[in-house]
C-alpha cells in the first residue's frame, strides 16, 4: 500500500521573547519532560520512555473509514497517551484547546490568543509603521526584519547574539570600473551617494565620475548595489556633471523616490530623477539660468521651512525643490570656502532649538530665511562644519576646521569654547567627523591634514588624542567616515589618503585594515552601508588614476606599490561579520537623521545629538536590536489520522523564542525516537 506521510508545519515567526537562546535549565508543561533543551511528551503510559524498545507503533494502515471514525470523529489526536480531540479544536502543548483565529499564540503557555495582525513579542503587539532600519521607527522600537515594521525594543532582551570578530581580514564584492558608455569617464574623486532609487529594497549607488580628460568633466553613473552593474549613465548633451563637486539625493518633491542633485559641468545646479532623467537646471527668481561657479563643494538637502518640499543649499545659497533661487547670504555658494578650495560643505540643524533649522555655512550661521545669526568670534577664515554635542546641555555645538586648525563654537552665539588646536604636520584640513572613537560614552573629533589623521579630544587631558601619518599633499581637505564594525562601542576610522584605504581603531590609531587605493583627493571620503542588502555591512571607496601628481606619489615613489588604479570598490568582510548598518548614505554631510531609508527628508528633523545612539556626524550606526537573534523551539507534536488510510499528517509547532523573526517555512524533519536517542527518518 503506498502510505503517504505528509509534514503539516505551524509556525509562530514573532514569539520572541521567553528564553535565554537554549541555555539554563527549561521548565515543562506538567506531563512532559526536558531532553537536550525540548520538552517532550514520554510514551509511556507511565510516563517513563523505554530507549531500547524500538519506535512506537504507528496507527495501523489498514484499518477502514468506518474504523477511523470509531476510533477519532475529528482524526486529531493529541498527547500521550494520545487523546482525540473534539472538532474544530487544536492540539497545543499535548493539550486540546478552543482555535485561535489569529494563528498567534502568546504567553508562556500559548494560552494567550493574539488579535488579528498581532504579534507575539512577550506580549500581544500590535506592529508598527513599515520600516527598513531601526531609524525608520520610533525612538525605543527597532525594525523587525522579518516584518519590515517597527517593534517595541524591551529593556530586557531574552535572546541575543554578540559576535566573537576576528582580526579584519575583506574580500572585494564588487569593483566597477570600466563602463561601454563614455569608456574614459571613469574615474570618480569625490564622495558618492547610496541610495534606493526604485523601491526594491536593494540601494543603488550613485557617482559623479571623472573624466581623463579634460578631467573636470564628469558623468552621472547609478550602479547596481549588490552587482555593480551599471543601471544608467547620464549623457546628454549640457548635463555632464562637474567631476570635482560631490552629489546628494533625496526625494525633493514628494514623490515617493528621490532625485540626484548636483553641479553641472556649466556650473549650474543639476537635478536628476530617479531614472537618470534631467528634471531642471538652476535659475534665478526670473527664470533665468542661474550659474553658480564654485569648484569643491557639495549640496546639502534638508526642508527649511517645514512644508514637506527640500530645499538644497550651497554654502549659503539657497534653492526651491524645483531648483529656483530663493535666498543667498554673504559670499553665496562660496561661504565655506576652506583655503581657496571653492564652495562649502553646509551643516544644516536647529542649533538654538526654536523648532527651526539654521543654516551653518562655516564661520557662519544663517536663520531658515537668509538672516544672518552669528559669526565665529574672532576667526578671520572659513571651513567645513559638523554639528554635535560636547558638553551634555541640551544645545548643541559646531566643528569648525578651517585653514590648518580644528575650533569647537557655541551653537548659540558663535563663540569659541575650544581651539584653534592645530592640526598636525599641517594643510587646510578636511571636513570633520564626530564620534565616540575611545568608548568613553563622549564624542570626539576626526580630521585629515595634508601629512596626518588626527582624532581630536575636547575633554580628554590632551587636545589630540592620537595622531597617524598619511600622504595628502595635493588637497589636504579629504573627508572620513566612522563606523562601529564591531558593535562594541568604540568607532573605528575609515580614511583614504591619495595612496591607501585605512582603517583605524578608534581608541589609539592602530591600522586595522590597510588597501593600496589611488585618488586625487578632493574631499571625498568611504561610505559605510549595508550597499547589498545582505544584512552586514560594507566599505564603498572611489578611486581615479587621472592625476598625475598622484600616480607619481604613489606609483613612482615606491615600485612595489599596485594600487594604481580607478573606478568604483566594495569590501566587505570575509566571514560577514561586520555589524548590520542602514542602506543609505545620501550627502556629504549625513549624520542619519538627516533622511529617512526611503529617500525621504524629514519636514522636521529629530536633533542628532539628543537621539539615544547618536551624537555623530559623518557615522553610519545600527540603532536598535542590532544584536537581537531567534531561537526556534518546538512546543507540540500532534497527528491527525482523518486521511486514513491514504496519509497520516504529523504536526509540530514551531515557535520563536527569541529576539529577532524569522519567516515562515521553516523546514522540519520528524524521527522516531527521542532527541538523545534518535531513531530512523519518517520523512
Amino acid at each position: 500500500m503506498d502510505v503517504r506521510i505528509w509534514l503539516a508545519l505551524g509556525v509562530a515567526a514573532l514569539v520572541l521573547y521567553g528564553c535565554s537562546c537554549a541555555d539554563g535549565p527549561l521548565d515543562c508543561p506538567s506531563g512532559q519532560r526536558n531532553d537536550d533543551g525540548v520538552c517532550i511528551t514520554p510514551i509511556g503510559m507511565d510516563g517513563s520512555v523505554d530507549e531500547d524498545s524500538g519506535p512506537p507503533t504507528m496507527p495501523s494502515m489498514d484499518a477502514g473509514p468506518k474504523e477511523d471514525a470509531e476510533i477519532c470523529a475529528s482524526g486529531l489526536l493529541c498527547g500521550t497517551p494520545a487523546m482525540c480531540c473534539a472538532e474544530g479544536t487544536e492540539c497545543i502543548q499535548g493539550l486540546c484547546v478552543p482555535p485561535c483565529a489569529s494563528g498567534v499564540r502568546c504567553g508562556d503557555a500559548l494560552d494567550v490568543c493574539c488579535e488579528s495582525g498581532e504579534v507575539c513579542v512577550g506580549e500581544c503587539t500590535a506592529p508598527g509603521d513599515p520600516c527598513q532600519d531601526a531609524f525608520d521607527c520610533p525612538i525605543g522600537d527597532y525594525c523587525e526584519p522579518a516584518l519590515g515594521q517597527c517593534i517595541p525594543q524591551f529593556d530586557t532582551v531574552t535572546c541575543t547574539i554578540t559576535p566573537n570578530f576576528s582580526p579584519f581580514d575583506v574580500k572585494l564584492e564588487w569593483k566597477t570600473d570600466t563602463s561601454l558608455v563614455e569608456p574614459g569617464c571613469v574615474h570618480p574623486i569625490t564622495t558618492p551617494v547610496i541610495i534606493d532609487l526604485n523601491k526594491d529594497q536593494k540601494p543603488e549607488v550613485i557617482v559623479n565620475m571623472a573624466c581623463a580628460s579634460p578631467v573636470n568633466r564628469g558623468i552621472l553613473r547609478a550602479l547596481d548595489g549588490v552587482t555593480g552593474e551599471e543601471k544608467w549613465a547620464v549623457t546628454n548633451p549640457g548635463a555632464e556633471f562637474y567631476a570635482r563637486a560631490s552629489i546628494a539625493a533625496g526625494d525633493l518633491n514628494g514623490n515617493g523616490f528621490p532625485e540626484i542633485v548636483g553641479l553641472s559641468y556649466d556650473q549650474r545646479g543639476i537635478a536628476i530623477d530617479a531614472q537618470g532623467t534631467v528634471l531642471w537646471k538652476s535659475r534665478d527668481a526670473l527664470g533665468d539660468p542661474l550659474t553658480l561657479g564654485y569648484n569643491d563643494g557639495a549640496p546639502t538637502l534638508a526642508d527649511l521651512d517645514g512644508d514637506g518640499k527640500v530645499e538644497i543649499i550651497w554654502g549659503a545659497l539657497v534653492l526651491s525643490h524645483e531648483g529656483i533661487l530663493l535666498w543667498t547670504m554673504g559670499s553665496g555658494v562660496y561661504e565655506g570656502t576652506n583655503n581657496g578650495y571653492t564652495g562649502g560643505l553646509s551643516a544644516v540643524a536647529d542649533i538654538d532649538m526654536d523648532g527651526k533649522p539654521e543654516v551653518v555655512s562655516g564661520r557662519r550661521a544663517w536663520e531658515h530665511d537668509g538672516t544672518a545669526k552669528w559669526t565665529g568670534a574672532g576667526i578671520a577664515t572659513d571651513g567645513y562644519p559638523a554639528v554635535a554635542n560636547f558638553d551634555g546641555d541640551p544645545q548643541p555645538e559646531v566643528v569648525l576646521v578651517t585653514t590648518g586648525n580644528v575650533y569647537v563654537l557655541d551653537g548659540l552665539t558663535g563663540a569659541v569654547e575650544w581651539g584653534p588646536v592645530a592640526i598636525p604636520g599641517g594643510g587646510r584640513g578636511g571636513p570633520p567627523t564626530v564620534a565616540d572613537f575611545d568608548g568613553d560614552g563622549l564624542p570626539e573629533i576626526g580630521v585629515a591634514g595634508a601629512s596626518s589623521y588626527s582624532v581630536y579630544d575636547p575633554d580628554g587631558p590632551q587636545d589630540v588624542l592620537w595622531s597617524k601619518t598619511t600622504r595628502d599633499m595635493s588637497s589636504n581637505a579629504s573627508g572620513s567616515s566612522v563606523f562601529d564594525f564591531e558593535g562594541d562601542g568604540v568607532a573605528e576610522v575609515v580614511y583614504t589618503d591619495e595612496c591607501f584605504m585605512r582603517v583605524y581603531r578608534g581608541t589609539d590609531g592602530t591600522v586595522l585594515l590597510e588597501i593600496p587605493n589611488s585618488t586625487g583627493t578632493i574631499h571625498d571620503y568611504p561610505l559605510v552601508a549595508d550597499v547589498d542588502s545582505d544584512g552586514n555591512s560594507e566599505i564603498i571607496i572611489v578611486a581615479n588614476s587621472n592625476h598625475p601628481g598622484v600616480t607619481g606619489t604613489c606609483g613612482q615613489g615606491d615600485p612595489s606599490y599596485d594600487g594604481i588604479r580607478n573606478g568604483v570598490f566594495v569590501y566587505g568582510d570575509k566571514l560577514d561579520q561586520w555589524m548590520r548598518t542602514r542602506r543609505v548614505w545620501n550627502q556629504h554631510t549625513y549624520h542619519v537623521t538627516n533622511v529617512f531609508s526611503s529617500g525621504e527628508i524629514p519636514a522636521v528633523e529629530v536633533d542628532n545629538w539628543s537621539s539615544p545612539g547618536l551624537n555623530n556626524y559623518r557615522q553610519n550606526t545600527q540603532g536598535e536590536g542590532v544584536f537581537n537573534a531567534p531561537d526556534l523551539a518546538i512546543q507540540g507534536l500532534d497527528v491527525t489520522i482523518k486521511g486514513c488510510p491514504k496519509s497520516v499528517i504529523l504536526g509540530a509547532r514551531v515557535v520563536n523564542e527569541g529576539s529577532l523573526g524569522v519567516a515562515a517555512g521553516v523546514p522540519v524533519s520528524f524521527y522516531y525516537g527521542t532527541p538523545t536517542n534518535p531513531g530512523a527518518l519518517i520523512g
